[in-house]
């Protein structure tokens, strides 16, 4: 799956063009913020691979270091900031926050890609790092953590606070207390897909696609597909073209 990128930049042709080039290198910027409110209320709902924050935003009395700052509560994402300037009291901040990096403006888009890959890399290669075992997760089920293998869960669906999720290997789903977006920082695994904010499949459980409809082979499970998620699905799977 293409690592995805939230875009915070307050000035639109500055945006366009970071968005434009890291589409052409294959990443996906599902969303383009040009305020703070924006930009969290696109963090709530997905799950990024990297973070472009600009740190003067004309729209907003706090700036892109608190942003970062409510960000690093709850996620360790990678974060580059792009400034205009730099003094001694912001750099240490930027170091403090952790897995950060800045770019001076004017921004070289090569420059800019090359270091979105290595920041995304540092990540991916302390991923491979893990043991075996984390082919597996213990989620809270039934008063307990229960060990469940990845590859068995079927779907996700997010309902607020709480998630369902659909696990081959059982008869009924299981309501977790916890968001979507919470569940999914501990819980990588590259054959999910999400089909939109609130489901998210396991593409080896396809049965097939009718219409717009697409069904599972397991738990009787069937998604009405939006504009334009028919045709990633039956990018991203082998198909007969008719």
């Amino acid at each position: 799956m293409k690592a995805k990128v939230l875009i915070v930049e307050d000035e639109l042709i500055t945006a366009m063009e970071f968005k434009e080039a890291l589409v052409e290198a294959n990443f996906e910027v599902p969303v383009l913020a040009d305020r703070l409110s924006k930009a969290h209320a696109a963090f709530e709902a997905i799950v990024f691979d990297l973070i472009l924050l600009d740190i003067t935003l004309k729209y907003d009395e706090l700036n892109g270091l608190d942003f970062a700052e409510m960000v690093r509560k709850t996620s360790s994402v990678p974060i580059m900031f792009i400034t205009g300037d730099t003094n001694e009291t912001m750099l240490k901040k930027i170091n403090s926050l952790g897995n950060c990096n800045y770019m001076m403006k004017a921004v070289r888009t090569p420059e800019l890609i090359f270091k979105s890959k290595l920041m995304i890399g540092n990540k991916e290669t302390a991923r491979s790092e893990k043991p075996s075992g984390q082919d597996f997760v213990l989620l809270p089920i039934n008063k307990s953590h229960q060990k469940i293998k990845k590859a068995d869960i079927v779907a996700i669906k997010g309902n607020g606070s709480y998630t369902d999720i659909y696990i081959a290997t059982e008869t009924h789903y299981h309501t977790l207390s916890m968001n979507m977006k919470k569940l999914l920082e501990g819980l990588d695994y590259p054959d999910f897909f999400r089909l939109n904010r609130s489901n998210i499949i396991n593409v080896n459980f396809i049965e097939r696609i009718e219409k717009d409809q697409l069904y599972l082979n397991s738990h009787n499970l069937k998604f009405t597909l939006a504009k334009g998620i028919k045709k990633e699905i039956l990018e991203l799977l082998p198909n007969v073209k008719t």
